[in-house]
């Protein structure tokens, strides 16, 4: 089971989480056939006072704390300047913190950002794919995350390019692993609903997280997991020095949450297009 979380953005964002009734009602929310439209407004103009775009948070009720969980997605928010959508998994009892980024990126990021967070000192060595990170640790100057980026079409207007595709995320006792398809590549175990992770190929694997490469016991660290999906504005992760170290943005507002509020036509691509997300256990 699953709802709509309105409130205050924890990331402080230029965001107005809608509850489901008023997603439903403003169109942000719908069933298209077979596939599941999640959307943020993209027709009106807002002032930078005002609290928000309008636009999606969509938990998880139930948790868990081993599995495998695949995202079939035919579309995701496309590259844009203030936009931040995420797909997670995330312990919101924090006993202790405990997140997972499955699908993340910020404004014309190259490529999905996979990353780990951990309430504790946890680090990992050869995570693999490109721009590794290895401290986890929330808090700090450091902190960053632990992780690695995917293929350039693993994010953003590039995936949408490809006709889509899929996220897989193993979730084990002592290890995590992500894994990312072209809608091309798919492997027919996954089409079939019986998927084998051990016969997929190995250049699809974006992030390994092992235990013993680092000592950081995942077990401890990363359970009760819910899923999260959501379309984000501005906040922490793009407002202040990440806005002014974008020429492409930056030039055209003084601010991330000014630009967002007076460019509706530039968040037409803002939504999720969703064929199934499954817990395989």
């Amino acid at each position: 089971m699953s709802d709509f979380e309105g409130g205050i953005d924890p990331t402080k964002g230029f965001v107005d989480y809608l509850p489901r009734k008023q997603a439903e009602a403003r169109g942000l929310a719908k069933v298209q056939g077979n596939q599941v439209r999640l959307a943020a407004d993209s027709t009106t103009v807002y002032s930078n006072k005002d609290k928000g775009r309008a636009s999606i948070r969509l938990e998880a009720k139930d948790t868990f704390d081993s599995g495998l969980l695949i995202a079939d997605i035919a579309h995701m928010p496309g590259s844009a300047c203030g936009s931040w959508p995420a797909f997670w998994t995330f312990n919101f009892e924090e006993d202790p913190y405990g997140e997972i980024d499955i699908i993340e990126g910020s404004m014309f990021q190259d490529g999905n950002e996979v990353t780990l967070w951990t309430g504790n000192q946890c680090r990992f060595t050869n995570i693999g794919s490109k721009k590794e990170r290895n401290n986890c640790k929330t808090g700090g100057d450091e902190a960053k995350g632990c992780g690695s980026m995917g293929p350039s079409n693993s994010y953003g207007t590039p995936f949408n390019d490809v006709g889509g595709g899929v996220y897989a995320m193993y979730l084990e006792a002592q290890r995590v692993r992500v894994w990312f398809f072209p809608n091309a590549t798919v492997p027919a175990d996954i089409r079939a609903d019986k998927p084998n992770p051990n016969g997929w190929a190995s250049g699809a694997l974006i992030s390994d997280f092992q235990t013993k490469n680092g000592g950081c016991d995942i077990a401890r660290n990363i359970h009760t997991q819910s899923v999260i999906i959501n379309i984000d504005f501005c906040g922490s992760e793009v407002s202040g020095s990440w806005w002014e170290e974008s020429e492409d943005c930056s030039r055209v507002a003084p601010t991330c949450n000014e630009y967002v509020a007076k460019n509706p036509a530039a968040f037409v691509e803002a939504y999720w297009l969703i064929n199934s997300v499954k817990l395989f256990q």
